[in-house]
């Protein structure tokens, strides 16, 4: 994106510096800020330079968001499927369904952000229910946390399913049911991705822009690729296109030498170590609540963790890896400590994406190593809490103790805000109001430790601190404008601030009308 220029006045400029400088508006030249002060400064030095000045009216500014986790091709194919996340019984799966397939394009039919413990059965629809019902099509359906996949009799052979796949869901017959954890569920995911046309991923991407901008997003890490996805995604990415926002790609490979020959600097960092609490794939040391005799597992061996992260090291590659159960953040610390003795790299800013049901001592080791933590409030914000999902499958002790973001803060961990969108809405507003409204007081943040989540953390878990995250000269005139400042609103009413305009590099990509 080629820059542009403009000044803003009369505004209340939250700079987000080290200082936390507060202005009164800012001038934008070719893209970057080349002034902040007050508005009498800026005015005449802009009137001076025929450089065009908008009245903010006390309207707020903030440097423009980052959400640094994003399954971005996923989030835009999303609105390809029906909707069943507001489904309240298997019945009323099979009806939003029918209707997708009248209305829907031809093909396999999709649903997503399928959420069983919304359902009256608790329990997805079988391979048997979808089948009866759809004898004729291939049914797909996405579980709201990404984690398992349903799907009917057709779907399951075209697929190619010899059986013994892991993580073949199974009834009372031993018969497969349709809900594929796993491998099982890589392999439908990967083969319904696969299946995807170029345009459709192109089109993907330009939905999730022009969503992102009406946020206030300015740069998306997207976690692209891998085994919950498609490689195919990642072409996208490196075509020389224009786009409206910046996305850091983060490709979920184990590949390294095909990372590098693509000259990238980052692997990972949502590889999986784990599962999800949702499916009861998160590794925990002990069993589940509500099914005692699963505890999770964790998808890699120590031997190959280490190995994995020695050759990433070796080559300055960023990574990290997905972990949310105790067991799997505790592996990914011993791992990542092990391969930092064999190849040290003092600024290799290693994430670790989610840290969700920690150890207050695996709290401790990753301030120790310097771990980056890039989490997502709104999961316990919308998941946890009295009667939660999150309760009902690990119990009130471990529920409560989830998601510990003051901690993460008063031990010093940079941690960074995002969604991982299509899970939660790619909504850094309300991810900033789940921060410092976390169901439980003692896990609160303040206003100003959850903005620099979204914002000048977002940019350093990214190598881009001397860029991006906060209103200073020279960085880029990335901007967000918001109708009401996070300090003054009541704090339950953060999520309801309006983004009222959205700036990329002077640009502006998004106005509210």
């Amino acid at each position: 994106m080629e820059g542009e220029s403009i000044a803003f006045v009369n505004g209340n400029v939250i700079t987000m510096d080290q200082q936390d400088t507060r202005a009164e508006g800012l001038l934008i030249r070719q893209g970057k800020i080349a002034m902040v002060g007050n508005s009498r400064e800026i005015r005449i030095v802009a009137e001076g330079q025929k450089v065009p000045v908008e009245d903010l009216q006390g309207k707020t500014v903030l440097p423009g968001f980052h959400d640094c986790h994003v399954h971005v091709i996923g989030t835009g194919m999303a609105s390809l499927g029906a909707d069943l996340y507001q489904c309240e019984s298997v019945e009323d799966v099979i009806r939003t369904l029918k209707r997708e397939e009248t209305q829907g394009e031809k093909g396999w039919i999709c649903g997503v952000r399928l959420d069983e413990s919304r359902l009256a059965e608790k329990r997805p629809p079988s391979l048997q229910e979808l089948t009866d019902a759809f004898p004729e099509r291939g049914v797909y359906l996405i579980d709201r946390g990404l984690h398992y996949t349903v799907v009917n009799q057709k779907a399951y052979e075209e697929i190619g399913y010899q059986g013994t796949e892991g993580g073949i869901g199974r009834n009372e017959e031993e018969q497969p049911d349709g809900r594929m954890h796993e491998a099982a569920n890589s392999m439908a995911r990967r083969y319904f991705n696969d299946s995807m046309t170029k345009e459709q991923r192109k089109k993907a991407l330009e939905n999730v822009q022009e969503e992102a901008v009406k946020k206030g997003i300015t740069t998306i890490h997207a976690m692209e690729g891998g085994e919950m996805f498609s490689d195919k995604d990642v072409d996208v990415f490196l075509e020389d296109q224009e786009t409206k926002i910046d996305f850091v790609l983060y490709w979920d490979t184990l590949e390294i030498e095909k990372v590098k020959k693509m000259g990238l600097s980052r692997i990972g960092t949502d590889i999986l170590s784990d599962g999800s609490i949702g499916s009861r794939t998160a590794a925990f040391d002990e069993p589940y609540e509500d099914k005692g005799d699963t505890c999770g597992k964790l998808y890699y061996t120590d031997e190959f963790l280490v190995e994995f992260m020695e050759k990433a090291f070796k080559d300055h590659l960023q990574c990290g890896f997905h972990a949310i159960g105790q067991k799997a953040i505790r592996q990914i610390l011993d791992c990542y400590e092990k391969a930092q003795k064999k190849c040290p790299w003092k600024d290799a800013r290693f994430r670790i994406e989610h840290f969700g049901f920690c150890d207050d001592r695996d709290i401790q080791r990753a301030a120790k190593y310097g771990i980056i933590i890039s989490t997502q409030p709104s999961f316990s914000y919308l998941r946890g809490g009295e009667g939660s999902v999150y309760q009902i499958r690990v119990g009130k002790e471990r529920e409560r103790k989830a998601y510990p973001l003051q901690k993460f803060v008063e031990y010093g961990i940079v941690t960074a805000g995002g969604s991982d969108s299509s899970v939660t809405p790619m909504d850094p507003l309300l991810g900033i109001h789940a921060a410092v409204n976390h169901p439980y007081p003692e896990h609160r943040v303040r206003i100003d430790q959850a903005l620099r989540m979204f914002t000048i953390n977002g940019a350093y878990s990214a190598f881009e601190e001397e860029k991006k995250g906060s209103i200073e000269p020279g960085k880029m005139g990335d901007l967000v404008i918001l109708s009401d400042s996070p300090y003054q609103v009541h704090q339950e009413k953060i999520k309801d601030i309006q983004v009222e305009m959205t700036v990329k590099e002077g640009k502006i990509v998004y106005k509210n009308q």
